[in-house]
Order: C-alpha cells, then sequence, then structure tokens
C-alpha cells in the first residue's frame, strides 16, 4: 500500500517512517484499508506548529488564556481582509463594548463562507473537512494543513496531563481511533510532528475484517499508546470483548456519562480523557484530571463567553448558557463571537490540577443514541447519517426510532425542490429503500418534510422505543 515514498500526501516523509507504515498497512492482522492519508505538513507548516507549541506551553506555564481585552487584536487583525468582520464590525465601538459585535452562526459558515474567508490568503492550500452536521446539513468547512497540524500539540498537551508521555518515533503508534459503522475510511499514516510516530483509524464492525481474530491480533501488534473514539465506539468495543490496555482513553464527540467513563476506565484500565472539540473551531477542552466533570480551555488563542439563551448577553460565572468562541487559527475560518449551540457553563480560577485556565462544564452535549434492528443488533446513527448526508436536497434532518421495527425520518428539504412533486418522490423511494435496507428486514420507515430550517443546532437522533423501554423496566 505505501511501497513508494508519498511526499505529495507527506512531505516530510522520510525512508524509516515509510518502511514501518508499510509493516502496520501490510500486516497480515490488518483491516481492510480503503484510502490512503497524509498530514501536507511541510517545512513551513511544520515551523508553524511548532511555534504555536511554545505558545500554547508559554501560555499554560503562565495562564495567559484570552479575555475580551487580549482578543482584541486577533479581532483587528481581519478588520481589512475579511468582508464579514468588515460588515460586523461597522458602526459599531467594538474596542469599547465587546458585546455589541453581532454573533456568528452555523448558518453563516453555510450561507457567507466566501465573505467570511479572508483576502489574503492561498485557496489552493485549502483542507475541506465536513462538519458533522447535527442539524443535518454538513458544514464545508474550509481549513488549512498547519491549523489540523495543531491538534497534536493539543493532544499531546492534554494526554500528557494524565501521565501519558507521547513517544516520537516511527516504530511507535500513538493512537488508533476506533469506530463502529457499517462503512467509513480505514486508514494509516504517520505523523511528521511526531517523530514520524504512527496513527491509524479503524473500524471495528465485522465488515471490516478478513477474519474476526485479526481486529484483536491487531490491537496488541500495533501496540497504540492510546485508543480514541467516540463513546459509541467504546460502548461497542466493550460489548465485543476487544481487550486491550492502553495508556489513555481519548474520547471525543459525543457526550460522555460519568457512568460510561467509570466502565470505561475500569474494562481498559486506564485513565479516560474527555475531549472537547469542533470541526469548525478544532479542540476546544479537556477534562480535568482531579475533576473530570470539568474541563480545562485547552488552546491559548480561544476566547470563551456563556450567552443568555434567551437575552444573547454574557452571564455571570456558575450560569448555564451557550458557548460561543472568539480567536482560533484556522486562516479559512476567523471565529467571531461563534455561536457553537453547545450549552455549559464556565468557571475561573485556580485549579488543584494545576492548569489554571478557565474550566467548562457542557450541560447538554451531543448525548449517544442507540438505534436497534428486531435481530438485536446495533445500528450507528452515523451510518443514518452518511445516507442522509449524500443527498444535495435535504439541509436538515431527524430520525426517530419509534418501535421495534418503525422509524420517522424528518426531512427540510432545499426550497426549490419542496414545489416539485414528482422530484421528490423519487429521492423519498430511494431513501427508504436505503434505510429499510440498514435497519433491517421487516422494518418501516415514514418520511416527513417538517423539520425546521432554522440555522440552530438540533436532535439529530432520537429513540423513544428505547427509552419506553426503559422506563418501563424502571416500573
Amino acid at each position: 500500500m505505501n511501497k513508494v515514498l508519498d511526499r505529495n500526501r507527506t512531505p516530510l516523509m522520510k525512508e524509516e517512517w515509510n518502511l514501518e507504515l508499510e509493516k502496520m498497512t501490510g500486516s497480515p492482522f490488518a483491516p481492510k484499508w480503503n484510502a490512503i492519508i497524509g498530514d501536507r505538513i511541510g517545512e513551513e507548516e511544520f515551523l508553524f506548529v511548532t511555534s504555536f507549541q511554545k505558545d500554547l506551553l508559554h501560555a499554560k506555564e503562565h495562564s495567559l488564556y484570552q479575555t475580551k481585552g487580549t482578543i482584541l487584536p486577533f479581532i483587528e487583525s481581519y478588520l481589512n481582509t475579511s468582508d464579514f468582520f468588515k460588515k460586523q464590525l461597522q458602526g459599531i465601538p467594538w474596542k469599547q463594548n465587546f458585546e455589541l459585535i453581532p454573533f456568528m452562526n452555523r448558518d453563516d459558515l453555510q450561507t457567507k463562507i466566501t465573505e467570511i474567508i479572508p483576502n489574503d490568503v492561498n485557496l489552493k492550500e485549502i483542507v475541506i473537512n465536513p462538519t458533522s452536521g447535527t442539524t443535518g446539513k454538513p458544514i464545508l468547512a474550509p481549513n488549512h494543513s498547519k491549523a489540523i497540524g495543531c491538534y497534536v500539540p493539543l493532544i499531546e498537551f492534554s494526554v500528557e496531563r494524565f501521565g501519558v508521555r507521547p513517544i516520537h518515533s516511527p516504530k511507535s503508534t500513538f493512537a488508533i481511533q476506533l469506530c463502529y459503522q457499517e462503512n467509513t475510511i480505514v486508514y494509516a499514516t504517520c505523523h511528521s510532528l511526531a517523530g514520524g510516530s504512527k496513527f491509524a483509524k479503524i473500524n471495528i464492525h465485522p465488515n471490516g475484517w478478513k477474519k474476526p481474530s485479526d481486529l484483536q491480533n491487531f490491537l496488541t501488534e500495533s501496540s497504540p499508546q492510546i485508543l480514541t473514539g467516540d463513546p459509541y465506539a467504546f460502548e461497542s468495543a466493550m460489548q465485543m470483548g476487544i481487550h486491550y490496555k492502553p495508556e489513555a482513553i481519548h474520547s471525543t464527540a459525543l457526550e460522555l456519562t460519568p457512568a460510561l467513563r467509570t466502565r470505561l476506565s475500569a474494562y481498559f484500565q486506564c485513565p479516560v480523557i474527555n475531549f472537547y472539540s469542533l470541526n469548525e473551531t478544532g479542540p476546544i477542552a479537556y477534562s480535568c484530571p482531579n475533576e473530570p466533570e470539568w474541563m480545562h480551555l485547552l488552546p491559548h488563542d480561544l476566547y470563551v463567553e456563556i450567552i443568555s439563551n434567551t437575552t444573547g448577553n454574557p452571564v455571570p460565572t456558575g450560569n448555564v448558557g451557550e458557548i460561543v468562541l472568539t480567536g482560533g487559527r484556522n486562516p479559512f475560518i476567523p471565529l467571531l463571537r461563534y455561536q457553537t449551540g453547545d450549552q455549559g457553563e464556565i468557571q475561573y480560577g485556580p485549579c488543584v490540577c494545576g492548569d489554571h485556565f478557565p474550566r467548562l462544564r457542557l450541560l447538554s452535549g451531543r448525548k449517544p443514541v442507540y438505534f436497534q434492528k428486531q435481530n438485536g443488533e446495533i445500528v450507528n446513527p452515523i451510518d443514518v447519517a452518511r445516507i442522509l448526508r449524500k443527498n444535495p436536497i435535504i439541509y436538515q434532518f431527524q430520525v426517530e426510532q419509534t418501535n421495534a421495527n418503525e422509524w420517522v425520518c424528518r426531512l427540510s428539504l432545499e426550497e426549490t425542490t419542496r414545489g416539485n412533486e414528482s422530484i421528490w418522490e423519487n429521492e423519498k423511494k430511494a431513501i427508504q429503500v436505503e434505510l429499510t435496507s440498514l435497519f433491517g428486514e421487516g422494518s418501516v420507515v415514514h418520511i416527513h418534510t417538517d423539520f425546521p430550517l432554522d440555522g440552530k443546532k438540533q436532535i439529530a437522533f432520537l429513540n423513544s422505543y428505547q427509552r419506553k423501554k426503559e422506563q418501563e423496566a424502571k416500573s
């Protein structure tokens, strides 16, 4: 798979890195690889990330997190290059009254991206990363390899706080990401920013392996320092009886409940790190080693506000509201009071763990929802989303399991399609066929076009049938 040095995808690739990567991809226990990925880190990007890491460590050591005063130079730097910034700030004394700056939201990223992107950037360097799209409409978020590269020092900082010392060697596998989906990309690569150490994304679903025993053997052979993934994947790994003891579990993408965190820690015999990150922002926070219910702000270049859900004004410390972000390092999406849609509270002051950056507590994150076929097999909602997102006329969706064999799929459609019944009927039949095939024989899928298209985050997946069964069991 990697017989020649691929310096197009990994410009700094070395012979010894490639040899170790070939051992992983050519292992007799390897999964069914279906993608080739590189970090696109050249000398310029390497210097950017190493400089970012130095600034991060300095800021952490001296508790130099962003405030509404220190973030002003960031805003001013985009005033003459981003048409969006110019329009948002025009005619208001924003330096004297930060709260007068209008909010930026997901709808802006969907409809005003050409205004947001600064006019002095090199568009040839854009990397497109579609967001997970909890509203159903993924955002084609433009990014840069140097900003994506900053994930490495941010993740390494978070695991080091839990006693993990990343090994920068091509003979080492730093992380393997676990997924449980019927279909997803599966690849192995090495990181130029970590001395060529390896990383792989694997699908633990039986579809992803040549033999059932290969998964366990591959993990043992690769010996990753940490396992990453979402709570759904880790819970599936426990149910499958996978046995591997990493140095840490790095959980992201969905809300990690205290009960599941305790179970994961006991099963894998290691600390569990909860990681709050958005594709459009990058890493935001990681769980405090002493109080895991709280998460320390991770990067030094993001300013965090908590705003009232009713008035839009900042709320006093200790109150719940929406998390709003300004700053970041993505040159294509500078954030200006970006409404994340996530709810939480913020706390300032020293922490006994030693990281004195502000602490966040997420109060309504993206809780995992599980669908279940009549035969008992679990369906990952990501597989449902994959079917719906590929259809360009669907702007938002919500899928709910209402019975053992019944689902309701609520959609919001592109305006120009709503009046054309013939086009919609054909699309509806195709969606029903695919979803019925996914949910299994005998399943019934009802499709409605009554889902609100309002630019706000919506609950994408519901399982009222499972909730009803749980309530009946308790009674």
